[in-house]
């Protein structure tokens, strides 16, 4: 997902905003203003004087009066015209000496008051949510009211959108089975199964024999899609062109009928096969493809024995095959241990969010969703060229239908970012140099970098260091939760009975809560007198 922070907020939605750039909306005004950091210095003000009033507040709306008083209005001005002065290149005058008249005849009064306006209302904006204690998750919103000019007080209507009434459940009542790792010795001997193979050598079979079960055959294939009548899909780039394949007969992924065909056969032969190809998403999703193939060779793997070179090869050099055993069971374990942590953690956060009490914003939901859709767009729009709505009703599903999906999407995915930085409030989470050290490290070490030259690319732009900031912070919150609810570690088959039993209950409950708000709805129509349901995904009131 795109970067989903936005001005003054703790980490959600936002499209396309820059921190270095913000804009603030000015109804009333003839446009938009933009304010960006000023690159040259600018004396520290004491607090804007001036009075406010909390004038409504329905759901996460706040709205705010402000009246700043026509003196800091003056001051600005003047900073203004200061500041224009000593840059402006105006003939017949030096910088620095140019009137105040001159400055207004060449740049006009109402360009000097929007610059003014610029300057003071970021200020007056952080003073008021301060004061007030609010959370933002987005940009507030500014209208002007009655004329600007020298001598009267500016007055200002401030909508702040502030992070939702959050109601976390009780989390020590959240049960959540937890699979204990077990690693056997059959785990280890397919591990070593693996490396083997991946280690084989293949060599031609000299002989002439037909192809046995175990074998890599070297196939001339031709594909052709069937189609049925009336289907006018167009014709794939890969049909009717012969292409040279090796085709593993052990694979897990190679179809049946390819394997079926091709055992029995000998070098030279011919033979035609169909497959269906797998439900991907794809244009050739459920396409029936016919290959003719010519078999061109037999090749036969040949394992490696395990001795001290195959371990040299693997990694293991200086250990004996037991040490590498050993060594292997010990890192499943970690594997394991770490899946099942993870698979805990996320039937944990599901029950949670589910039982979270909260007004999720609409305005929030609206930005992820079209978040998501511009995401989707691009990303169609450079694989295959053409529009996402033409994409999708190719695939034969509705677009409308399509964008329901995509903004039920876009509602659990604020509601859980939602949710998420409740629990890292509640947990207390803190972020520190040692924490981005240590993880730039993993990373370096991940990726075979430097860990100094990765510091300084990330150090060296605020969004990459907000981003890693932000991960680090969500990882530290997932890995606390378990130590807030009950966690039950249980084999195999008491893990899996449990595993049924929870998911059966979240699911009975996640239909009740459904019928609930469909009540409600129906109810509310009722009392507005039946009008058609207008109620959206920031009407619920529980996850």
């Amino acid at each position: 997902m795109a970067d989903t922070r936005d001005l003054g907020s703790r980490g959600f939605v936002r499209v396309g905003s820059n921190p270095t750039s913000r804009t603030i909306k000015i109804l009333g005004a003839t446009s938009v203003l933009k304010y960006t950091p000023r690159l040259f210095h600018v004396e520290e003000r004491s607090l804007v004087t001036m009075r406010s009033e909390l004038i409504s507040q329905e759901k996460n709306i706040v709205k705010i009066k402000v009246e700043v008083e026509p003196e800091r209005f003056e001051e600005t001005v003047k900073d203004v015209i200061k500041e224009i002065s000593q840059k402006a290149n105006i003939k017949g005058f030096r910088k620095g000496r140019v009137p105040r008249n001159v400055i207004e005849l060449y740049f006009g009064r109402e360009s000097i008051y929007r610059e003014a306006l610029e300057n003071l209302i970021p200020e007056v904006v952080t003073q008021i949510k301060e004061e007030y204690g609010l959370e933002l998750i987005a940009e507030p919103r500014v209208k002007l009211e009655g004329e600007v000019k020298e001598g009267s007080p500016v007055l200002l209507e401030i909508e702040y959108e502030v992070v939702p009434e959050i109601e976390l459940p009780d989390l020590s009542q959240i049960e959540v089975p937890k699979l204990k790792p077990i690693v056997t010795d059959e785990m280890v001997e397919q591990v070593i199964k693996d490396l083997r193979e991946r280690n084989a050598e293949h060599v031609d079979v000299e002989e002439e024999r037909p192809i046995e079960e175990n074998d890599i055959v070297v196939v001339n294939a031709t594909a052709q899609v069937e189609r049925e009548e009336g289907d006018d899909i167009e014709k794939f780039d890969f049909e009717g062109k012969e292409v040279e394949d090796t085709i593993d007969l052990t694979a897990d992924y190679l179809d049946e009928n390819v394997k079926k065909d091709l055992v029995g056969q000998s070098a030279g032969s011919t033979i035609t096969t169909t497959i269906t190809h797998p439900d991907d998403g794809s244009k050739l999703a459920g396409k029936r493809i016919t290959y003719t193939m010519e078999v061109k060779g037999i090749k036969k793997k040949i394992l490696p024995e395990l001795d001290e070179e195959f371990l040299k090869k693997v990694g293991a050099d200086g250990k004996d095959l037991d040490e590498f055993k050993t060594h292997i069971k010990e890192q499943l374990q970690d594997v394991l241990e770490n899946r099942a942590k993870n698979e805990a953690i996320n039937l944990a956060l599901q029950q949670i969010v589910n039982q979270t009490k909260i007004d999720v914003p609409e305005r929030l939901v609206d930005r992820e969703f079209q978040s998501l859709l511009y995401e989707e767009e691009q990303r169609i729009k450079q694989a295959y060229n053409i529009t996402l709505e033409e994409y999708v009703k190719q695939s034969g599903i509705d677009f409308e239908e399509y964008k329901k999906k995509v903004r039920d999407q876009a509602f659990r995915r604020v509601l859980n970012s939602l949710v998420l930085e409740e629990l890292t409030k509640r947990f207390e989470i803190k972020v520190d140099p040692g924490d981005i050290r240590s993880h730039v490290e993993r990373m370096a070490t991940a990726y075979n970098l430097s860990a100094e030259e990765l510091s300084s690319f990330i150090v060296s732009d605020q969004d990459r260091l907000y981003k890693l900031s932000y991960d680090i912070m969500t990882e530290k919150t997932l890995d606390k939760i378990l130590d807030f609810v009950n966690v039950r570690e249980l084999e195999k088959e008491e893990y899996e009975k449990a595993l049924k039993d929870l998911l059966e209950k979240m699911k009975a409950a996640s239909a009740e809560q459904e019928e609930t708000e469909e009540s409600e709805q129906d109810s509310g129509n009722e009392a507005r007198g039946g009008n058609e349901d207008v109620s959206t995904d920031s009407d619920r009131t529980d996850g």
